[in-house]
């Protein structure tokens, strides 16, 4: 009888002591299994790039330099070469990382005896804006060229009636191309600051107002010089 009760208290402390015994199991990189890996930061400039979303619509305003020659074009013994300051105006919209469709209004108005307007589109080609300072570029497009006289239009100078001939070219008009480089300096998320150099080869008709033309076509070349101010909007993605 002493020997079943010996047994059956042993059965039963039995898995107690077996549980006293097991050693704890340890934890894998100081966690429990199962437990979820903490993620790394991110770097900073993953993380501007998550937290703002770039638009692809952007404008410039530039004030212009240029060194325009236009022989043939101009009478009445004025220079046909001259430095002309103006001012331009860009929209441009990001089609791909590296392309963007421009459209260029430009007007040089002082220094010289024309005055030289355009209407230019065409495209950018560079690298989209992201954690770094400088990105270069290279502008092509095509436009439309406007010449007129200076003094065109004033109520004082009297060389608006002036016979063809004698006054040289009233007013011309044409196409061209345009090349151009330059670089971009980011200041802000939304601001930068842009420089650049271009060349605008053009062929334009001239007309006077009695519908005469005072040489049948010439050549207009620019050189142009700028820098300007550039906004790209940016939105926050963060809510």
């Amino acid at each position: 009888m002493r020997v079943r009760t010996v047994v059956a208290i042993g059965v039963l402390l039995l898995p107690a002591v077996a549980g006293a015994q097991r050693l704890p199991r340890p934890r894998i990189g100081g966690r429990h299994p199962g437990e979820p890996v903490p993620l790394s930061p991110q770097p900073a400039a993953i993380a501007r790039a998550i937290a703002y979303r770039r638009l692809n619509l952007s404008v410039e305003s530039y004030p212009m330099v240029s060194r325009i020659d236009a022989s043939g074009g101009v009478g009445g013994g004025r220079a046909s070469t001259w430095t002309s300051f103006g001012a331009g105006t860009r929209a441009s919209y990001r089609l791909t990382p590296h392309i963007a469709a421009t459209m260029d209004l430009t007007s040089s108005l002082f220094g010289g005896p024309v005055t030289v307007q355009t209407a230019e589109i065409g495209t950018r080609l560079g690298p989209e804006r992201s954690e770094h300072r400088l990105y270069p570029f290279v502008d092509l497009r095509v436009g439309y060229v406007s010449a007129f006289d200076a003094g065109l239009g004033s109520f004082v100078d009297n060389s608006y009636y002036t016979p063809v001939g004698s006054g040289g070219v009233r007013y011309s008009r044409g196409f061209g191309g345009i090349a151009g480089v330059g670089m971009e300096y980011a200041l802000t998320y939304t601001f930068s600051l842009t420089g650049g150099a271009s060349l605008l080869r053009s062929h334009l008709t001239s007309r006077d107002f009695t519908g005469a033309s005072a040489v049948p076509s010439f050549a207009l070349t620019s050189y142009r010089l700028m820098l300007g101010v550039k906004y790209n909007p940016v939105r926050t993605a963060i809510p």
